[in-house]
């Protein structure tokens, strides 16, 4: 659900400001909120970095709407939170017990070891796995150019929850390239006339890029594929303006 909620997110903030498109304000503000809502509720850390990765690249490319989308994402939520006490008991339990349960005061994360630390809790093990999966690659020459072919053809795997990893082993460098140029290419399309909606589809594909070395939802089978397929329904949505516009 935090995936979903996400993408959902990083969508309603661009087009929110996006004035060229005539929408209820009410219903607007309201999905914002929910959306919002089910990222805190969802507990997936993987999540909370990506908003953290694109609030971060949001504040950084446009101060003036950043504030004055904190002004109004606070107050709704606060309102929300007012009229449902419940919620906010919730929001409060899920993070503690996905999140700051490892750090019970600042003096907590003093020097590089703490974190190492922290991170390794809250990462479940995936720093071990990396590591393991790493070693295995190094073992294992003839896979890294162009893969053993994908895990559910070839038998039951391990996964990294590291995409990265993931194609390496299945595809080889080769196809990380590509996945890559892939990805990355929504960052150099022609955006300039619709400054929101490129603020948007920039900070999730930033936001992607980052927490794919946590996960792998947007690889293209398992369950997950619902999610690569949200993913592309939303940038396609993103991008339908730039068709009217010369």
């Amino acid at each position: 659900m935090g995936m979903f909620a996400l993408i959902s997110l990083t969508f309603f903030v661009g087009l929110s400001f996006y004035r060229s498109v005539k929408i209820s304000k009410i219903l607007l503000f309201g999905t914002l909120s929910l959306s919002l809502i089910g990222l805190l509720l969802s507990g997936s850390r993987t999540s909370y970095v990506g908003a953290i990765v694109f609030l971060v690249y949001f504040f950084f490319r446009n101060t003036g709407k950043f504030l004055r989308f904190g002004i109004l994402a606070f107050g709704l939520l606060a309102i929300i939170l007012l009229m449902s006490p419940s919620v906010y008991l919730k929001i409060d339990d899920v993070i503690h017990d996905r999140v700051t349960y490892v750090i019970d005061n600042p003096d907590d994360l003093k020097d590089y070891e703490d974190f190492t630390g922290v991170y390794s809790e809250l990462s479940t093990g995936r720093d071990e796995l990396h590591k393991k999966y790493f070693y295995y690659l190094l073992s294992s020459p003839e896979v890294l150019p162009f893969g053993k072919g994908f895990v559910n053809r070839m038998g039951v795997g391990n996964s990294a929850h590291n995409i990265y990893l993931s194609l390496t082993n299945e595809l080889g460098l080769l196809g990380v390239f590509l996945f890559l140029r892939w990805l990355t290419s929504y960052l150099f399309l022609s955006k300039r006339k619709i400054p929101s909606i490129k603020l948007a589809l920039n900070g999730l594909v930033l936001a992607m890029i980052v927490t794919l070395y946590f996960g792998e939802h947007l690889y293209i089978y398992r369950p997950l594929f619902a999610i690569l397929g949200y993913f592309l329904m939303i940038t396609v949505l993103m991008l339908i303006p730039f068709k009217y516009i010369k």
